[in-house]
C-alpha cells in the first residue's frame, strides 16, 4: 500500500510531502469558499512529483451548482483525482450521488471518488454509489483495515500531525495508471456506443414476480432505481439505462410516453426517423423501447415492461426483450433523439438530423465497442463457471498474493475486466485477488447494480452481462 496525506487551509501553504506518495488538497466548500492556500499547496505537490487529488466539501443546496463551482475553482489537470467530501448531515445520500454524477459529467476525463466516514457509509448511504472509488475515513482500525465490506481505494486512518492515508495500490505507477484511466477511456468510445453496448448487455428475461390472483406485480430493479416501483416501467427502463452510464442528464426523468414525446418536441429533439439510442413512441403513448438498430424496413428495439417476441400475456409486460417493428407501421409515432454530451451523432436514418449526423440506410449492433462478432464453433467459445469463480474468490483473496484456485476461469474474467478498462493488465494473472475483486464490483456498479447486489461474490446475472460483452459463456 501507498502512504499519503490530505491538507486544507489549516495546514501550511508549503506542506511537507517528503514521505507522501499522494496528496489530496481541499479546493472548495459549498458555493462560496475556496481554499486560500490551494495554489501554493498544489505547486508544492506538483514540484515534488506526487500524485495529486482535490476535494470539495459538500454543503446543502444546489448540487449541480456545487459541481460547477468545484471544477471551475480547483486547479486540476488530467491525471488528477477529484473527490466529494460527504460529512454535512444536511446533505442526503441522494444529493451525494447527484453531486458525484454532476462532477463526472463536467470532468469525464477524471476519476471522481467519494470521501466519507464509516458511520455515513453504513447508516446514511443506501446506494453504495461512490463514483470511481471509495475513500473511507476510520480511525478505529489499523491502516489499510477499515471495518467495511465494500471495496475501498483510500483509507484515512489518523489525523496527526496531518490527515494520514493509505492507498490500495501496489506502486505509484499503479496509482497513476488508475488515476488517468478515465482520460484514456474518454478519448475513444463515443457516448452513444457506450449506451448501446450497455443496453445490449442487459439479459433478456422476466424481471417481475407473478402473484396469484394479481398477475405480474411490476416489482423490478429498474423501478427501484428510478424511485417509483410497482407501476408500469417501460419509460423507467429507458431512463435507467441512460442513468447506468451517467447519461441521465440528457433525457427527461418521466414515466409517461406522451410526456417525453412532448418534452422532445418542445426542445427540437423529435424525429420521424429512427436513430441509435432514441426512445420510440409506440401505439400513441402505450409503450416505448430503446432503438438499437434499423434498416429500410424495420426498426430494432429493446425495452422493459415488454413481452418476449411471439408471447402473449394479456397485454402485461414482464421483462426486458428485443423486438423489431416495421418502420412505417402506424404503431410507430416518432422518436426522442437526445444530444449526447460528446457532440457525436449516433447512427441515424434522419436526412436532417438536428444533431448534424449523416443519414445512413441501416445500422445493426455487431458486438461491444464495435468489435466484429467472431464466428466460432460453439465448442471454441470459452465457458466460465460461476461456482468456480466463487470458490476462487473464497480461497484466493485471503491467500498469499498470486494464489490460484481456478486459474482458467478467473483469467477469462480478468481479461474481460481489462478490456472494460477496470483491471490493469499486470493483475491479469488468474488469481482472484484484491484488484480483481475491486474491478468486478466496479463492473457491477457500471451495469446498474446497487447496494448488496454490487458487493460480494459474483452472481450469474452480472457474469452473463460480462460474458455477452466480451465473448464468452457463463454457467452456474
Amino acid at each position: 500500500m501507498l502512504h499519503g496525506i490530505d491538507v486544507s487551509s489549516y495546514q501550511s501553504s508549503t506542506p511537507d510531502v517528503s514521505d507522501a506518495q499522494f496528496v489530496f488538497v481541499k479546493a472548495t466548500e459549498g458555493l462560496s469558499y475556496v481554499n486560500p492556500k490551494q495554489a501554493s499547496q498544489v505547486a508544492t505537490v506538483r514540484k515534488a512529483g506526487r500524485v495529486l487529488g482535490f476535494y470539495h466539501f459538500a454543503r446543502p443546496g444546489d448540487m449541480d451548482a456545487q459541481a460547477r463551482y468545484f471544477v471551475e475553482k480547483c486547479l486540476s489537470k488530467p491525471g488528477d483525482i477529484l473527490a466529494i467530501d460527504w460529512e454535512d448531515p444536511g446533505v442526503s445520500g441522494a444529493e451525494k450521488d447527484a453531486l458525484i454524477k454532476a462532477v463526472k459529467k463536467l470532468r469525464p476525463d477524471h476519476r471522481v471518488i467519494l470521501y466519507c466516514n464509516t458511520s455515513y457509509w453504513r447508516q446514511r448511504d443506501t446506494t453504495s454509489y461512490c463514483g470511481d472509488g471509495l475513500w473511507i475515513a476510520d480511525y478505529s482500525s489499523p491502516a489499510g483495515k477499515p471495518p467495511i465490506q465494500h471495496p475501498w481505494l483510500f483509507h484515512q486512518y489518523d489525523d496527526s500531525p496531518v490527515d494520514q492515508n493509505v492507498a490500495r495500490f501496489g506502486s505509484v505507477t499503479d496509482l497513476k495508471e488508475w488515476a488517468r484511466g478515465n482520460a484514456a477511456a474518454g478519448s475513444g468510445e463515443p457516448k452513444w456506443r457506450t449506451l448501446l453496448d450497455h443496453v445490449m448487455a442487459i439479459p433478456e428475461k422476466v424481471y417481475e414476480t407473478w402473484e396469484s390472483g394479481e398477475g405480474w406485480n411490476n416489482d423490478t430493479r429498474f423501478g427501484r432505481q428510478y424511485g417509483e416501483n410497482g407501476v408500469a416501467w417501460c419509460v423507467m427502463f429507458n431512463w435507467c439505462v441512460y442513468d447506468d452510464v451517467d447519461l441521465e442528464a440528457i433525457v427527461p426523468k418521466v414515466n409517461n410516453v406522451n410526456v417525453f414525446s412532448n418534452w422532445a418536441k418542445t426542445r427540437g429533439q423529435w424525429s420521424a426517423y429512427p436513430s441509435v439510442g432514441a426512445w420510440v413512441n409506440l401505439g400513441n403513448g402505450s409503450h416505448t423501447e430503446i432503438v438499437v438498430g434499423f434498416d429500410e424496413t424495420y426498426v430494432y428495439t429493446k425495452g422493459g415492461n415488454s413481452i418476449k417476441e411471439g408471447a402473449s400475456d394479456a397485454g402485461q409486460g414482464n421483462g426486458v426483450w428485443s423486438h423489431k417493428v416495421e418502420r412505417r407501421s402506424a404503431r410507430v409515432v416518432g422518436y426522442l433523439a437526445p444530444q449526447f454530451p460528446d457532440g457525436i451523432c449516433p447512427p441515424t436514418a434522419d436526412p436532417n438530423d438536428w444533431r448534424g449526423g449523416k443519414a445512413q440506410a441501416s445500422y445493426r449492433w455487431s458486438g461491444p465497442a464495435g468489435e466484429p462478432v467472431e464466428e466460432k464453433p460453439a465448442a471454441e467459445v470459452p465457458t466460465v463457471s460461476l461456482a468456480r469463480l466463487i470458490e476462487a474468490r473464497k480461497k484466493d483473496l485471503p491467500a498469499k498474493t498470486g494464489h490460484t484456485t481456478h486459474k482458467k476461469d478467473v483469467l477469462i474474467v480478468e481479461r474481460a475486466l481489462n478490456k472494460e478498462g477496470l483491471l490493469p493488465k499486470r493483475f491479469v494473472d488468474g488469481s482472484w485477488g484484491t484488484w480483481t475483486d475491486v474491478a468486478y464490483t466496479a463492473f457491477r456498479i457500471r451495469m446498474g447494480f446497487r447496494g448488496k447486489d454490487a458487493k460480494g461474490n459474483p452472481g450469474i446475472e452480472s457474469l452473463t452481462m460480462l460474458a455477452k460483452r466480451r465473448g464468452f459463456k457463463a454457467k452456474k
